[in-house]
C-alpha cells in the first residue's frame, strides 16, 4: 500500500462526511463541506488533509491543520490540528501517523513553532497515539456555543 497525502478538494466532500459522522456520530452536510472546503482552500493557513491510498485512489483518512497567529515571545505562528480520522480499516498503519507528519511540515515551513490539539476524554486509543507522536497530554477545556 502506497499512501500519498494532499489538501482536500471539493470532490472529497462526500467521504470527508462520512468520516466526520463517524468521528462525532452524528449526520453532516455535504453541500457545507463543499462550501468549507472551497473557502479554506483559498486560505493558506488552512491544510485539510487527505491521506489516500495511491494504488485505489481511496481516502483513508484526514485531519486539519489551521496556522494561528501568536503575540507570546517572538509572536510566532502556531498549529491547531482538528478532526482527525482514519478509515478503521486502515489503523494502526501508520496513516495518522502520515498525516501529523504531514502537517507538521506544512507548519514548520510556515514558521510555526509549536502544534495543539483537543480530544475528546473518551478517546484513550487515539490519546495513546498522540502521546507517541509526541504531543504531552496538558489539559485544556471547550466550551459549545
Amino acid at each position: 500500500m502506497q499512501i500519498k497525502y494532499r489538501k482536500a478538494q471539493i470532490e472529497d466532500a462526500v467521504i470527508l462526511n462520512l468520516f466526520m459522522e463517524q468521528l462525532i456520530e452524528a449526520p453532516g452536510n455535504i453541500s457545507k463541506i463543499q462550501q468549507q472546503i472551497e473557502r479554506i482552500s483559498q486560505n493558506n493557513h488552512y491544510y485539510l488533509c487527505i491521506a489516500y491510498d495511491s494504488e485505489n485512489k481511496n481516502a483513508i483518512g484526514t485531519a486539519m491543520g489551521v496556522l494561528l497567529e501568536d503575540i507570546c515571545e517572538q509572536c510566532q505562528r502556531f498549529l491547531v490540528i482538528e478532526n482527525v480520522f482514519v478509515s478503521p480499516e486502515y489503523r494502526g498503519h501508520g496513516i495518522a501517523k502520515g498525516i501529523f507528519q504531514e502537517l507538521e511540515i506544512w507548519a514548520k515551513q510556515n514558521n510555526s513553532y509549536y502544534a495543539i490539539l483537543v480530544s475528546e476524554n473518551h478517546r484513550e486509543t487515539a490519546h495513546r497515539f498522540y502521546q507517541k507522536a509526541g504531543y504531552k497530554k496538558m489539559g485544556g477545556f471547550k466550551k459549545i456555543f
